[in-house]
């Protein structure tokens, strides 16, 4: 293997799988502490575009499956492919924002965080994660359902052009003009994306002005009664108005009344993408309808909220250094049934960490419809996500049983999976699910045309 070529030619730096530091590496490139066994042979860390073309060229003429990790935040760390040339983007982080055409430039391990605290000075938004240490590359690719989303769309919508170096290690920009096949691809492909895009240019939009959030603590047991009412309020509720509930550990203030139900709570969530401090106490109002209200434990109402700090929240949902289990499905069931199912399954599980949120879909005919032009095809009434968290490896098993039970209980409830965070490796066919069927076989056909002898690796279980 010429990999003593390959590094002679690149800015970069190579490492392979027998070289004394590539363990260590392998564990760094993923954040998720529970980190899969899974071996790729050669590690490329690319410090240049230029770098993403020679890794590519290189892969090709060694005949290698090339994997591409974009920041390393895949829970189940889909870029380590065993016996792959890995191409890391993870030091291209550069930002431009030209304010006046409204648009970002980004390369791909870019963070909402940082995207965000470019932006704010210029009175600017886009729909970022929600966790603020989510790195842009793999969430636009899997299609971005972040702050906003029912009024701004999947982020993946905003993609205005991108760079892309393609199987035949040749550069190429991919917008409406040339390559829009691609763009559609990138929109919402996820990570079977048959290409290294190594440059965004993002549509944005302009930063509402009173950003308003609303939070209301119920006990665990008032979970299925206030779902089924949520359900119907999310239809009479603005787009702006992004709405969910969680099952969590409870706020120390009420750790003691929740301490029967394992220390979780029940908390509905409601932010409001608003102009003005009288539209947003307005609509957020309709909170105060819910019929067991007076069961409440404490509500914080009508808080003023800058984006920076709706990432900081988010931010404690999903903490660094933790071992981590996610699946999620889009569901037209009754949220109150969905909600009941995962009452009961947090009740017995071993962590008190662990974490579900049911995102509603708000504004009715209304809301951001699935455009034409997006691979990104599969929606519901309601998305729901359920995240096991622990800390000690002792706690694999029972954690990774817990998971896998409360996956199959709930999946009853399923029209569809969100492929970002579905896991698609143990259950393939999830990846086919997360996509409307005409969209999947256009994914595939354009997988065939861009690349036909298949260097990059797709969807587990797809080729």
């Amino acid at each position: 293997m010429e990999v003593k070529a390959l590094q002679s030619r690149i800015a970069g730096k190579v490492t392979v799988a027998t070289d004394a530091g590539y363990e260590d590496l392998r564990r760094e490139l993923i954040w998720n502490q529970l980190t899969p066994m899974r071996y790729p042979q050669v590690v490329v860390q690319v410090a240049s575009e230029q770098d993403v073309v020679e890794a590519v060229r290189f892969a090709r003429r060694q005949n290698m499956k090339i994997s591409v990790r974009g920041g390393g935040h895949s829970w189940v760390g889909f870029f380590l492919c065993n016996g792959s040339l890995l191409i890391d983007l993870g030091q291209l982080n550069r930002v431009a924002i030209d304010h006046q055409t409204r648009t970002a430039t980004i390369q791909p391990a870019v963070t909402g965080q940082a995207l965000n605290q470019r932006l704010a000075p210029h009175g600017l938004a886009f729909p970022v994660g929600h966790c603020q240490t989510v790195p842009m590359s793999g969430y636009l690719l899997n299609g971005g359902l972040g702050w906003n989303w029912n009024t701004w769309g999947p982020a993946c919508f905003s993609v205005e052009a991108a760079n892309v170096v393609l199987a035949d290690g040749n550069l190429v920009v991919a917008n409406q003009e040339q390559h829009a096949d691609l763009l559609w691809a990138i929109r919402g492909a996820g990570p079977g994306f048959f290409g290294v895009v190594t440059q965004y240019v993002l549509k944005l939009y302009p930063m509402p002005r009173a950003i308003t959030t609303s939070i209301y603590y119920y006990p665990l047991e008032r979970i299925e009664e206030v779902g089924a009412w949520a359900e119907e309020i999310a239809g009479q509720l603005p787009p702006e108005v992004e709405l969910t509930m969680f099952c969590a550990q409870a706020p120390s203030a009420f750790a003691e009344e929740c301490r029967f139900n394992k220390g979780f709570v029940c908390m509905l969530c409601a932010t409001g993408f608003f102009d003005t401090s009288d539209e947003a106490a307005a609509i957020l109002s309709l909170l105060e309808t819910c019929p067991v209200i007076s069961n409440c434990l404490g509500k914080d109402v009508n808080q003023p909220t800058i984006m920076a700090a709706l990432l900081d929240m988010g931010g404690r949902f999903w903490p660094e250094l933790h071992r981590c289990l996610a699946d999620t499905l889009w569901s037209n069931s009754s949220p109150e049934q969905q909600l009941a199912a995962v009452r009961d399954a947090f009740l017995q599980g071993p962590s008190e960490k662990s974490l579900a949120l049911c995102a509603f879909s708000t504004g009715g005919e209304h809301r951001v419809a699935v455009r034409p032009d997006a691979a990104f095809s599969m929606t519901a009434r309601t998305l729901l996500l359920c995240y096991a968290l622990w800390e000690r490896p002792e706690d694999d098993d029972a954690n990774r049983a817990w998971h896998r039970e409360t996956i199959v209980a709930l999946n009853r409830f399923a029209v569809g999976y969100y492929v970002g965070e579905s896991d698609i490796i143990e259950e393939p066919v999830r990846a086919e699910r997360s996509f409307a069927p005409a969209n999947w076989q256009r994914l595939q056909a354009l997988r065939r045309t861009y690349d036909p002898d298949g260097l990059f690796n797709g969807h587990f279980g797809t080729g």
